[in-house]
């Protein structure tokens, strides 16, 4: 069975420095930030953030992807002070603050590095559906009328012609009969 991959909520500032806000779906979903050399994590999430009716009986999946919208439409705070930190942000009932540890040197260069190839392997796929989706696209376009657009094209001034035989019928009407070629 293949790991939960990671799930990208936002991103943060914090003194001058830039924070990824990630977290995995999992049960005891947990909030991890890193800024690639240090990792704090909070405990599971789910008695925290019971006051918010938004993932009141919702799944893990569904907890994440309603975070990252949260998150993303209003970034939580962060507050980094040494090896504790805090994460804060707006629910329906008022401000939640979660608190965050930061993990021994070992265990948060294990996690940046499977957070690291987890996401390049994201990337991956969607570049692969990307390429598909084009392909698809370009196949879709007909041939036949391509070609006919292309040849209208090549005929010098079709489009002008046009314009003028309207004109010319409308101020000489005997030559509406006449046919041009």
């Amino acid at each position: 069975m293949e790991a939960a991959p990671w799930s990208t909520l936002c991103t943060l500032s914090h003194a001058n420095q830039r924070y990824l806000c990630l977290s995995k779906v999992q049960p005891g979903t947990r909030i991890h930030v890193t800024n690639g050399n240090e990792v704090w994590r909070t405990d599971p999430i789910e008695e925290a953030l019971e006051d918010w009716d938004a993932i009141r009986n919702v799944t893990s999946q569904d907890l994440v992807d309603r975070l990252r919208e949260k998150f993303q439409t209003h970034p939580p705070v962060l507050d980094v002070r040494g090896s504790i930190a805090g994460l804060s942000f707006q629910v329906d009932s008022g401000k939640v603050t979660l608190d965050m540890l930061k993990l021994p040197v070992s265990e948060a260069r294990a996690l940046v590095q499977e957070v690291l190839f987890d996401l390049s392997d994201h990337v991956r796929r969607l570049e692969v559906q990307l390429k598909d989706q084009e392909a698809s696209a370009a196949a879709s376009i007909s041939p036949v009328k391509e070609s006919q657009r292309n040849h209208q094209l090549l005929i010098p001034g079709w489009r002008n012609r046009e314009k003028c035989l309207f004109w010319e019928n409308v101020i000489v009407p005997s030559n509406r009969n006449r046919v041009i070629l």
